[in-house]
């Protein structure tokens, strides 16, 4: 067994040199902010062919049953992939893929339930926490099974009540930065504001409430989730002062405009700088002093399920929230795993991004209050801030 470096009782970096490395482009979800997500495409595990989400086999008969699990692309998609083709071949369960974003697979999966309720397009999927609340309010979930037994090891702070889904890992939202320009990493979400940034700074347009840092900002002047208006006021006023050279639509263009320095700093996800900067761009990340937005991520089962899907949706989500399977998962993704036991890549144990502190201390939003603040907040959000970009 590997040697450990313990950063936390349950949070370890392994002393191996042949784990994963990244190669990806990802984040898919903040396509979904932008609404440039990629189509959904399914594939087959093991030759299945079928309707997605729905099973040609009687209930209780595992080996004949059929599911379709939903998982993000890239390198977001391989290790949901290879667990669910291990577990196919052990347990005679047909395993379909849908790879997609939110943006586009959310809304498919809430008209396939409006059609027909007991034909839901996928059975097991891969959501954030916006989509984890929008779907609560659409009643699409159903309790995880007390026999996925492996949830109980996700962190307390990062449990969901009365089982609706678990969190698996979870992104870190700070500041993004062109090094150039900061020679030294910002230290403070308001730096976003600093007047030594004018004309430099960018961010995402409403409704991406839950990327572009409005409810971060709201929080940390006398706001809340459910009163953005302190956020939106302080927006407000640095686009009447020309703070921002407008509103990104990609992750390319904010890639793009951080290396020119057209833009020197935004907030922006760990996952998407982290390939940037194993490439050598002159790119950092920062987390501000308040703390990361946490961006937690994890697995649903999808109610319309018949029996046997749900038997066999836990069981492959027991699989996958092994501490071996949230590890390989974080190593592929730069992501932080929230299941105790898991590990890192020894080439994190230096970066304090990386560190479980950075987890524990992370600025947790109530999404439930976020979605339902979002119709109000993006009229406000239009007159009030956009129309001064």
């Amino acid at each position: 067994m590997a040697d450990a470096v313990r950063i936390g009782p349950d949070f370890r970096l392994l002393r191996r040199s042949h784990m994963n490395n990244f190669s990806m482009t990802r984040r898919d979800f903040l396509r979904v902010a932008a609404l440039t997500g990629a189509a959904a495409g399914a594939t087959t595990a093991l030759g299945a062919c079928g309707t997605p989400g729905k099973s040609p086999a009687s209930a209780g008969d595992a080996a004949g049953t059929e599911i379709t699990m939903f998982h993000w692309a890239g390198a977001q998609g391989k290790v949901p992939q290879e667990v669910g083709n291990a577990f196919a071949s052990a347990s005679g369960v047909r395993v379909k893929y849908i790879e997609g974003t939110n943006a586009d697979t959310f809304p498919k999966l809430v008209s396939s339930v409006q059609i027909n309720a007991s034909h839901p397009l996928l059975n097991l999927g891969f959501f954030n926490a916006q989509s984890f609340s929008q779907g609560n309010d659409k009643d699409l979930w159903l309790p995880v099974p007390k026999s996925v037994t492996a949830i109980d090891q996700v962190l307390p702070k990062y449990q969901v009540a009365d089982r609706q889904g678990a969190y698996l890992v979870m992104d870190a939202m700070g500041l993004v930065y062109n090094k150039k320009a900061f020679p030294t990493p910002p230290r403070s979400w308001m730096d976003l504001f600093a007047a030594a940034n004018r004309g430099k700074v960018t961010t995402w347009d409403a409704p991406s409430f839950s990327v572009n840092a409005l409810p971060v900002i709201a929080k940390l002047n006398g706001g809340s989730e459910s009163n953005l208006k302190p956020g939106i006021d302080v927006f407000s006023n640095a686009a009447k002062a020309g703070q921002f050279r407008g509103f990104i639509s990609s992750i390319d263009a904010l890639r793009q405009q951080l290396n020119s320095g057209e833009v020197v700093i935004a907030p922006g996800f760990q996952g998407v700088a982290e390939p940037w900067i194993q490439a050598g761009d002159p790119i950092g990340f920062a987390v501000p002093s308040e703390g990361v937005m946490a961006f937690p991520e994890g697995f649903q089962i999808v109610k319309g399920s018949s029996d046997a899907q749900v038997d066999a949706s836990a069981q492959l989500m027991n699989k996958m929230f092994s501490p071996e399977n949230v590890s390989a998962y974080c190593n592929a993704t730069a992501t932080l795993p929230l299941v105790k036991g898991a590990s890192l890549d020894p080439k994190y144990a230096d970066r304090p991004s990386f560190q479980l502190e950075t987890v524990e201390k992370a600025i947790q939003l109530d999404w439930t209050a976020l979605v339902a603040s979002i119709p109000t907040a993006t009229t406000a959000w239009n007159d009030q801030v956009k129309a001064h970009i």
